[in-house]
């Protein structure tokens, strides 16, 4: 009887099941497939999902809301396990069309996520596996149990992201405006405090690239904290061959310093390529002084949207992929590249590094290092127009890391 009662309360004071809480379809609803593929997802608290009611009638919705009712809704995470905070995208579209700050509306959005996550482990005496932007309110609560508490770390610190870009903007000043706006300006230095120093209250923290580790390391957290578990992509099952023979470079992102655009588009100002040769800019948004520099930039083509599938056929029809971030968290559209048979260059400060075997077709360098991202450009020009090797080598790289592979690393770090 007194075995039974211990066994009891170690039960209660360790529960199995996780909360796991974004806004979003953030890395396509991974984690929380994992939970739940594993038995241990208590709930997965969102904002706009296609839950039953919403999937019950996308059949008769415009085709445009069909596929954005599709695109938040998976098939693996149990429908009883996901609940959706509606008013949190009503409120979020209101700021929106009332001017507020888009990085303040976030913010204070971002709290009752914790706040909702908090409640409900409250009442079921679960574990917690939170975003870092909705964990502070989670992690600082008081729980009558003692929930393990794990900090998924999408994005670097962000005081290791402003010290970079502060050096970047002391360098090239016409990204002022952009420097702000990615730091948050306007934000509170309450709601700042939420995401940088969530980490301290976490029991575990899981990071998808060494870089993000990096951050967290220098910004005080223990080595034996911290694993590195790299995202996944759906390789698709043939590769498509590129018939094009001059050198088309891609860049596919938000128009604005992190990104390390203006490197780009300075780089290629400076470069002696091949007649014919031409720079693609995939970018819905794009500072007013970066866009400047497009427009002083020859053979620049810029994008403001595509379809999903234009941008597979922009990546199987261009040279290479050019995007050498200050500062990511990972860097998704690195492995959308390579699965589609796109080499690509990047810098180390995102998690190409974690991805990189010898022989792949990935090239780092350093941001800011104009002339060598200059000399970079200048020797693919002449090697990978026509190059299909590159490109199967590209896709093999892709296929080492599945999603499936990466819920199987989240499994494993929670069990350790």
């Amino acid at each position: 009887m007194r075995e039974a009662l211990v066994e009891s309360r170690a039960a209660l004071s360790d529960p199995a099941k996780y909360i796991c809480a974004f806004r979003g379809r953030r890395d396509y609803y991974q984690v929380p497939i994992a939970l739940a593929e594993a038995g241990i997802l208590q709930e997965f608290i969102t904002d706009a999902y296609a839950g039953r009611v919403a999937r019950s009638i996308t059949s008769v919705l415009p085709k445009q809301l069909e596929q954005k009712a599709n695109f938040r809704y998976d098939a693996r995470l149990p429908p009883d396990c996901v609940r959706s905070i509606w008013s949190s995208t009503l409120l979020e579209q209101a700021r929106h069309r009332l001017g507020c700050a888009a990085s303040v509306t976030y913010a204070k959005l971002d709290r009752s996520f914790g706040l909702a996550v908090a409640a409900q482990a409250r009442r079921s005496k679960s574990n917690l596996l939170v975003y870092s932007h909705y964990a502070w309110e989670a992690f600082t609560q008081r729980y009558h149990h003692r929930p393990k508490r794990v900090l998924f770390q999408f994005h670097p610190h962000p005081d290791f992201e402003r010290r970079i870009l502060a050096e970047d903007t002391a360098r090239y000043s016409f990204t002022k405006q952009s420097f702000a706006s990615e730091t948050g300006k306007n934000v509170s230095d309450e709601l700042k405090e939420r995401t940088r120093d969530s980490w301290k209250h976490a029991d575990l923290i899981l990071c998808a690239s060494s870089f993000t580790k990096r951050s967290l390391l220098e910004a005080g957290a223990e080595n034996n904290r911290c694993r590195v578990i790299p995202y996944g992509i759906d390789v698709p099952d043939v590769i498509a061959k590129s018939n094009c023979t001059r050198f088309t470079a891609l860049f596919v992102g938000t128009g604005n310093q992190r990104k390390g655009l203006h490197h780009v588009l300075l780089a290629w100002k400076n470069a002696l390529l091949p007649g014919g040769s031409r720079l693609i800019l995939v970018c819905r948004v794009i500072d007013p002084s970066i866009e400047a520099l497009v427009k002083s930039t020859r053979d620049v083509e810029l994008m403001p949207g595509v379809s999903d599938g234009q941008l597979r056929e922009l990546f199987e029809s261009s040279s290479v992929l050019v995007m050498p971030s200050l500062v990511e968290g990972f860097g998704q559209v690195y492995l959308e590249a390579l699965a589609a048979g796109c080499p690509v260059v990047g810098s180390p400060q995102t998690a190409l590094p974690d991805l990189y075997e010898e022989g792949d077709p990935i090239w780092l360098v350093e941001p800011g290092q104009i002339d060598q991202l200059v000399s970079v450009l200048e020797s693919l020009s002449t090697t990978l127009p026509g190059n299909f090797g590159a490109r199967r080598r590209a896709r093999a790289c892709a296929m080492r890391w599945s999603w499936e592979r990466f819920r199987s690393g989240v499994r494993a770090a929670l069990q350790d």
